[in-house]
């Protein structure tokens, strides 16, 4: 069973069964070795190290008189008793003065035991988060959600003081591929119809533009100098035209779709 669990689920126990019988002084849970699993929450009003410090030569001969079952040790201001809860641990109850020390240890005996099966059976598919595990996480989700409204309200900050700064959504176009051939056609440069540079024009608040980027459907892409196209007879069309020489390094035939959109220097 895993440790944290078991010490997580044990402070419980021990917490309720203080609430339950009100004449516990304190109550805790250590092993073998001396080593304190689990105490509940008044413990942290006494020495719980001072007193296992008092029963160590008790704890060291428990092999020789058959192993540790049940102590207890009456004093002038009440009872202290030790019970074994199972193989490797024992439980610690500083019990007031007068208290019925046997009911309180027939109720402890009934619900720890019960406790520890329902854990076997629950810690392999529904193991319980340590306390601490669960307060550092939210922590973290509470920073984290601190530092994105911070930057959030940043960002805004900056919308309102710098509004110049931000960037025009830069358009794209899907048009349709028809080639140019002949000698003294420069393989660099595209035509597009002047209707769509003006658009290109408006949407960058009247931007020169110069070059474009081509994109084809198989994830090519080239930057490449523009012109606007002279034959009127195309225009409106959604038409480039590309140098066949271009076409050929792209891939690309006529009437097939590109992506287009201006280069901003």
């Amino acid at each position: 069973m895993d440790k944290e669990i078991y010490s997580f689920a044990m402070k419980n126990a021990l917490n309720e069964i203080g609430k339950i019988n009100k004449n516990i002084k304190c109550s805790f849970i250590f092993n073998s070795e001396g080593e304190i699993i689990a105490e509940d929450d008044k413990s942290s009003k006494f020495d719980v190290k001072s007193i296992m410090e008092n029963f160590d030569e008790i704890l060291e001969k428990e092999d020789v008189i058959g192993g540790l079952n049940h102590l207890e040790v009456k004093g002038k201001n009440g009872t202290f008793k030790i019970l074994n809860i199972n193989e490797d641990s024992y439980l610690a109850l500083t019990i007031e003065k007068n208290a019925d020390t046997q009911l309180i240890e027939a109720t402890v005996r009934v619900i720890i035991p019960t406790l520890l099966r329902l854990l076997e059976k629950l810690a392999p598919t529904h193991p319980i988060p340590a306390l601490q595990n669960q307060e550092t996480k939210i922590e973290e989700k509470e920073q984290k959600e601190q530092n994105e409204r911070e930057k959030e309200i940043k960002i805004e900050e900056k919308e309102k003081i710098e509004p110049e700064l931000i960037e025009p959504e830069i358009p794209i176009n899907q048009l349709i591929v028809d080639t140019i051939g002949g000698l003294l056609v420069r393989s660099d440069t595209v035509h597009i119809d002047a209707s769509i540079i003006s658009q290109w024009n408006e949407a960058l608040n009247g931007k020169k533009i110069e070059m474009v980027e081509i994109e084809t459907f198989n994830g090519k892409t080239v930057q490449c100098k523009v012109k606007e196209m002279k034959d009127s007879k195309l225009a409106g069309k959604g038409i480039i035209k590309i140098p066949e020489k271009l076409c050929k390094n792209l891939e690309i035939k006529r009437g097939e779709l590109v992506r287009v959109k201006p280069v901003i220097s």
